[in-house]
């Protein structure tokens, strides 16, 4: 091997790390989103809307209601029995868990059986005031109604009607009562009783035919808003007639429906299902076993023979508190997952009463359909909800109850100890909505327990219910989470674990797994109710909480910070991320409190390390909570927070960190002019303006973001006025003194901004952009002055050049600031890149057409129609005499797809460039329509400009030749060669997520890139699992496999052709491609079918060379006089993508140029594009730009008729450095080592190669030089370097060829070549060597193939060799090698054929 790279190059390690590390660039986020965020519009898009699905008003606290009052009607009339109804014997008879036999007389047993009622309905909800009315007239039912609405005002009223003692309800839904000597029953109307009651109230309707009430209840509401409809309000009803459709029903049974009278049950069964689900639930478990005679015998009881089970209902360490919080985890996720989410947060998220009875109420739907009587409810329930699957998980955590209370049944089963200090319970302060589990449950229970001794109950456990159903959402995670977007059942009581410090963090570390599934889930979390839970756990000093709260208020901030502002105000949550963020190792984070407060745990075994990702994510949301939130902004200012960014910003190593300390800056000094002046006075400002040169092109964007931000509010001047005035004279001058000094910031600002001009990240540049709309803003009377002054110095241009230094020394603005930042918004107009360039033109428009607005509009018109009559070019000609082409995609114009592209190619826009000496403008002629027509009659007054206008196309179309069929035959006897090229005829790429803006919107930029939103847009995607491409099984993955193994099969196929090159036939396989336009530069593909080819003007065609077909035909956007002068492919062993620069030093990077796609999303985009050099010569001669990629490193080699070259580093997307060329003469040929891309060789336009070292200091980087009569060496070749490459295999020959015809083979140790040879032919037109193996073709008119050793292999004929050829195209234009593959591909010229021929062995047969 050449080179002495031998050694080098075969130890184990590099090999081992070269088959390992396959480096992408060029494919980050930034380059397939522009830096743009996603649009709501895009997001509603099917690809999209299953990932976003939000729930907008996922915030429970807003629409809270409380129930504040009750009446609880009872008409039992004991003794007497309704005549409707004949009740059996035995029959039920327990009201509220009394039996009225026990009382001597029927008054104590109502009152009993009142105060019960009450007490069981205290246990859900105490807050609520209690009015108990039994056996009561009408009267005293409208008193007590009246009463309470007027009390109640708008919250809430619950009515709960017993009619135990008296007639069904009637068809029209009267209900009964009695009359004051209780000898007779009186109906009472449901529209009375609405007007009574008011709105909103809930209902329970504990009586026979229930249903009845009901639909009539709904009828009446119904009359109401007709009435009102038609102007008859009934001025009687104490509530608007719209909070009557807020009523909420619930009915012990249907219309035709008898409540149950079993004697196992209670009578008001129904009631008890309400309010005591937990004893109802353990009567019927029994009843429904057949065991119950036996085993459950030795259950313990009490006097009304429920089963006790001891504990207290509130306390979740006992059984009972336990089994009613398992009651309530599992009826809230049977309600979530059978509701629709509006009624599930209707039901059981806004109102806590409501929710302990709807959730009781399913144990309703479950029990007493059994006992034929169906209950219902108004909003209606579905009745999926008696068969959930999770009832037999509550059946199994009763069990296991009922297991542990039979096998403890010893001497004194209803004891109970103090609970262990198990964990701590939740805090009880301000539960939020979930919190409060119904507490449900009987006076019973709890006399039962008090009265026993307390006695340990042997070792009680737990129940496994929670465990289980972590783990059940754990698997869900695993395996169906990311794929499905269903919500998880678990969800609700994963949420209900939190309260239990035991499992908290388990379910925590899940939750968070669950968010990181993408915004879907984050809403899917709000909406059911997490945010007071994770509000309530930045007060916890617990230490292993800290990377998973950081880590779910990210998330949650990601989505929605505006609902979230206020809230980590209130306990001052937004402290405990500050606190993290300003963490360091020698003051870790204390518990939250004030600032540096004391720690908890000290340096035991439970303190957790914060790394630079928590500080992250601690920053971004820090930055979202003061986002246009001024509270939160003076909250958060502090000294300690800025140096601590700043110092992040200097010396993190996590590019993340970086960014959002920056963004973060940006919003601390956000139109606050006390903070800009504390950063600038105390030399904050002057360290932050050190580090705007970071490698990462993100964090510059943000750094610029922040100097926007840092520019003097833009004030109205009229209201600024009053203000001076009540500050006292002293104070008044002060503030001045600093608007001036803060102001002299802003040129200061400006300066450092116009340094990073030539960044080459696109996302940089458009912040400058609006960084310069933003300063023109502010001193927009200036830019008035400097654009009028830009007009008159163009004109002095065209009429007397010679004035110009004259004119400047007189000129007001001249050499100023302003003057700078308009030239850099001028070349902003050119930029490469589509979308800035569209940016700055409308910048500019919007300065013109306010100075066209002006007092000087009449001049200012004047001047600039003098400029356009003078114009030198009016490109607009050149696109004229170009058939006007369908911009679209070749792939789209196959299926006859004929659409525009989009509004933004040039056509369609018809944007007038006119250059003028020195500066060029740009104006949408959308905009000023009539100066365009004026500029085209100025230029058509004479015939030659209108001959000029009439193209080739017109001329066929008015002597009606079709294009395509008729003039092929012509073409082919003429043959004149191939069809000349035009610029900007082919579809032009745009960047991913480009839209053109809203006409309306044209002269005017927003005041902000969308860089924010982009950045935010990081914590709504997946962080911790794997990207999709690194997801065995997934499409991506198996897509990118596929691609390796293909890449490796192609190598394995083609390394033992190499022979077969030395010994085959190179004539007899002929592929012509015929390109109708004269190639420029050839350039196969690696491993893909593909040939790439440009013309000589902008045009890049795709070629497929197996099927010889075009894939993609597009145009690179060159401005005129301009043309593609390289061509390079990057990221090969992946998807590719391809560099083309062009010979006014401007690289562009494309992808998606391989699809062969119909689709708009697929069809060529833009992913890069900057100027690469930018003081490139344009001579005629000119090599233009030149480069040289090296996969390797990840670096652009570029250089051209320049005397330096210049690596650009395309993870950074800066230029790394400048290495001096040591040549008068300009570059035509770059090469370099590809495996370790230290060494690199140039080849000069005198004849000369000089070898160069990237590990020396760039002044002592050129370490050899090859020239003809230098150091003794002679008769190498004196002509220009028409080539210069190192082979990448093989030997790793380093082949240089000249014009002169010499070629020569070189070792980078030795001064001399290692074998010179030359052909018949003195001259060499175009060269190339194979990649792998030992082969060179040159050409100059017949086309030969050398080995390395110098014999020739074989002479390729030219396939268009006639005797109608003219002298000249018989020269070779370009050759070219495919990089594996034995084949070659060359081009004459003018011929617009590309000629492909591939090696065939020769086999002998004998």
């Amino acid at each position: 091997m050449r080179h002495g790279f031998a050694e080098e190059y075969n130890s184990e390690t590099f090999l081992s790390s070269l088959a390992n590390n396959f480096y992408i660039y060029y494919d980050d986020k930034r380059h397939n989103a522009n830096g743009t965020p996603m649009l709501a519009r895009v997001k509603s898009l099917p690809p999209h809307a299953k990932n976003y699905q939000p729930i907008v008003d996922w915030k429970i606290m807003k629409d809270r209601q409380k129930t504040v009052s009750a009446v609880l009607v009872l008409c039992l009339n004991l003794g007497v029995d309704p005549p409707d109804i004949m009740r059996p014997y035995p029959c039920a008879k327990d009201e509220a868990w009394c039996d009225p036999a026990d009382f001597p007389d029927t008054k104590k047993a109502t009152e009993a059986i009142g105060k019960g009622l009450q007490n069981q309905y205290e246990a859900l909800s105490l807050r609520t005031r209690y009015k108990q009315s039994l056996d009561p007239c009408v009267e005293d039912v409208k008193r007590f109604c009246n009463t309470l609405r007027r009390n109640a005002k708008d919250e809430r009223i619950l009515f709960h009607y017993n009619g135990h003692g008296v007639p069904k309800p009637t068809a029209s839904g009267e209900i009964w009562v009695f009359n004051r000597g209780y000898t007779q029953y009186i109906p009472i109307s449901l529209y009375d009783l609405q007007t009574w009651l008011g709105a909103p109230v809930i209902f329970v309707y504990d009586c026979n035919s229930a249903g009845n009430i009901v639909h009539n209840f709904k009828k009446f509401v119904q009359k109401r808003i007709d009435d009102d409809n038609e102007g008859n309000h009934d001025m009687s009803a104490p509530s608007p007639t719209a909070a009557y459709l807020d009523s909420i029903q619930l009915a012990a049974c249907k219309s035709h429906e008898v409540l149950p009278m079993s004697p196992h049950l209670p009578a008001d069964l129904f009631t008890c299902c309400l309010t005591c689900p937990i004893d109802i639930s353990l009567r019927w478990f029994v009843m429904q076993l057949p065991l119950r005679e036996s085993y459950y015998l030795m259950l313990p009881r009490n006097a009304t023979g429920n089963v006790v089970v001891p504990g207290k209902l509130t306390d979740r360490r006992t059984p009972l508190g336990e089994l009613n919080w398992i009651f309530t985890a599992i009826t809230d996720t049977i309600a979530w997952t059978s509701l629709s989410r509006p009624i599930f947060k209707r039901l059981f998220r806004q109102d806590l009463m409501v929710a302990a009875l709807f959730r009781n109420f399913l144990l309703a739907k479950r029990i007493m359909p059994h006992l034929n009587c169906n209950p219902v409810s108004d909003p209606p329930l579905p009745e999926s909800v008696r068969f959930h699957p999770m009832w037999d998980s509550w059946d199994l955590a009763i069990d296991q109850v009922f297991a542990q209370l039979i096998r403890n049944n010893g001497p004194d089963p209803f004891s109970y100890p103090p609970p262990e200090p198990q964990g701590k319970p939740a805090p009880p302060a301000e539960k939020p909505a979930a919190l409060h589990s119904a507490s449900n449950g009987s006076i019973s229970t709890h006399s039962a327990v008090s009265s026993g001794a307390i006695q340990p109950l042997s070792n009680y456990q737990h129940s496994t219910f929670f465990e289980q159903q972590l783990t059940a959402f754990e698997i869900w995670l695993k395996y169906a989470g990311s794929s499905t977007k269903d919500p998880p059942e678990q969800l609700p009581i994963v949420l209900q674990v939190l309260l239990s410090q035991v499992h908290r963090l388990r379910a925590l570390i899940l939750l968070l797994k669950f968010l990181d599934l993408g915004p879907w889930a984050v809403y899917l979390s709000l909406s059911i109710g997490i945010f007071p839970y994770v509000l309530k756990l930045l007060q916890s000093p617990a230490q292993e909480l800290k990377p998973v709260l950081i880590f779910i208020w990210a998330r949650i901030m990601a989505i929605d910070h505006t609902s979230t502002q206020q809230e980590l105000c209130k306990d001052k949550g937004y402290n405990y991320f500050y606190l993290i963020l300003n963490s360091s190792p020698s003051n870790p984070i204390g518990a939250p409190g004030a600032p540096g407060g004391s720690i908890n745990h000290g340096s035991g075994s439970n303190s957790v390390i914060v790394n630079d990702d928590h500080k992250a994510m601690s920053a971004f949301i820090l930055t979202l909570f003061i986002k246009d939130f001024r509270n939160g902004q003076r909250l958060c200012f502090s000294i300690e927070l800025v140096t601590n960014c700043l110092k992040f910003v200097a010396s993190s190593e996590n590019p993340l960190l970086r960014q959002w300390c920056c963004l973060l800056l940006s919003q601390l000094w956000l139109k606050y002019p006390e903070g800009k002046w504390i950063i600038y006075k105390d030399g904050y400002l002057a360290r932050f303006l050190d580090l705007v040169n970071d490698p990462i092109p993100e964090v510059r964007t943000s750094i610029i973001i922040a100097l926007t931000t840092f520019l003097t509010d833009i004030l109205d001047d009229p209201s600024g006025q009053p203000l001076k005035d009540t500050n006292g004279g002293a104070n008044n001058v002060s503030a001045d003194l600093r608007k001036d000094e803060l102001r002299q910031q802003d040129l200061k600002l400006a300066n450092v901004i116009l340094k990073l001009l030539g960044d080459g990240s696109t996302i940089v540049r458009k912040e400058i952009v609006f960084f310069i709309n933003r300063f023109i803003k502010i001193y927009d009377k200036f830019f008035l002055v400097v654009a009028f002054n830009q007009l008159e110095e163009e004109i002095v241009l065209i009429d007397n050049p010679n004035n110009l230094q004259e004119f400047r020394k007189k000129s007001p603005a001249y050499g100023s600031i302003f003057s700078s930042i308009w030239k850099a918004l001028l070349i902003l107009s050119e930029d490469p890149h589509i979308e800035v360039k569209e940016l700055a033109e409308t910048l500019i428009d919007s300065v013109m057409v306010k100075l066209n607005e002006s007092e000087l509009a009449g001049l200012v018109k004047e001047m600039q129609e003098y400029l356009l009559s003078k114009s030198t070019i009016n490109i607009k000609d050149n696109f004229k005499s170009a058939p006007i082409v369908d911009r679209t995609p070749i792939a789209m114009q196959r299926d006859n797809a004929k659409r525009q592209a989009s509004s933004g190619s040039v056509i369609n826009r018809r944007n007038e460039l006119t250059m003028n000496g020195g500066s060029l403008k740009t104006r949408s002629v959308s905009y000023h329509t009539g100066k365009a027509d004026s500029a085209n009659s100025l230029d058509s007054s004479s015939i030659t400009s209108r001959l000029k206008d009439f193209g080739i196309s017109k001329l066929f179309k008015s002597f009606h030749i079709n294009e395509d069929t008729d003039l092929n035959n012509f073409k082919r006897i003429l043959n004149s060669g191939p069809v000349t090229s035009h610029y900007g005829v082919e579809y032009q790429p745009k960047s991913p997520r480009y839209h053109l803006r809203e006409e309306h919107n044209k002269t005017q930029l927003p005041d902000q890139s969308g860089f924010f939103e982009y950045s935010c847009e990081t914590f709504q995607e997946p962080q911790m699992s794997k990207s999709e491409v690194d997801e065995p099984g997934s499409e991506e993955y198996v897509k990118r496999l596929w691609r390796r193994n293909r890449n490796e099969q192609t190598i394995q196929e083609t390394q033992p052709q190499k022979k077969m090159a030395l010994r085959g036939d190179w004539n007899r396989n002929l592929t012509v491609l015929s390109n109708k336009t004269q190639p420029k530069l050839i350039e196969f593909m690696q491993f893909e079918k593909l040939l790439v080819s440009t013309d000589e003007k902008d045009t890049v065609t795709v070629w497929d060379w197996e099927s010889n077909n075009v894939v993609h035909k597009f145009s690179n956007g060159n401005p005129f006089g301009t043309k593609i002068t390289d061509l390079k492919i990057l990221n090969e062993d992946d998807i590719p993508l391809v560099l083309t620069g062009s010979s006014d030093g401007v690289v562009k990077i494309y992808k998606d140029f391989h699809i062969e796609d119909d689709s708009e999303e697929n069809s060529v985009k833009i992913v890069a594009a900057w100027r690469a050099l930018t003081d490139l010569l344009l001579t005629s001669k000119s090599s233009g730009l030149i480069s040289e990629w090296q996969q390797s490193r990840g670096s652009l080699l570029i250089s051209g008729d320049v005397k330096i070259i210049r690596v650009w580093d395309a993870p950074r997307e800066l230029c790394l450095s400048d290495i001096p060329a040591r040549s008068s003469s300009s570059i035509t040929s770059l090469t370099s080592d590809q495996v370790a891309g230290d060494i690199f060789v140039a080849g000069f336009d005198d004849g000369s190669l000089r070898v160069y070292d990237r590990r020396l200091d760039s002044r002592e980087s050129m370490v050899k030089i090859w020239q003809n009569g230098r150091g003794g060496a002679k008769n190498f070749g004196r002509g220009s370097i028409r080539n210069v490459h190192m082979q990448r295999g093989g030997f790793r020959e380093l082949v240089s060829g000249s014009a002169d015809g010499f070629i020569n083979l070189w070792d980078i140790r030795s001064s001399l070549p290692v074998s010179t040879f030359t052909g018949t032919e003195k001259s060499i037109r175009s060269i190339d060597v194979h990649e792998h193996a030992p082969i060179i073709t040159t050409g100059s008119q017949a086309v030969n193939i050398w080995t390395t050793s110098g014999d020739i292999v074989s002479t390729l004929r030219n396939p268009h060799d006639t005797y109608l050829t003219n002298r000249t195209s018989n020269y070779l234009s370009r050759i070219s090698f495919h990089p594996h593959r034995m084949m070659l591909a060359t081009n004459y010229n003018q011929d617009g054929h590309i000629n492909i021929y591939t090696c065939a062995d020769i086999i002998s047969e004998y």
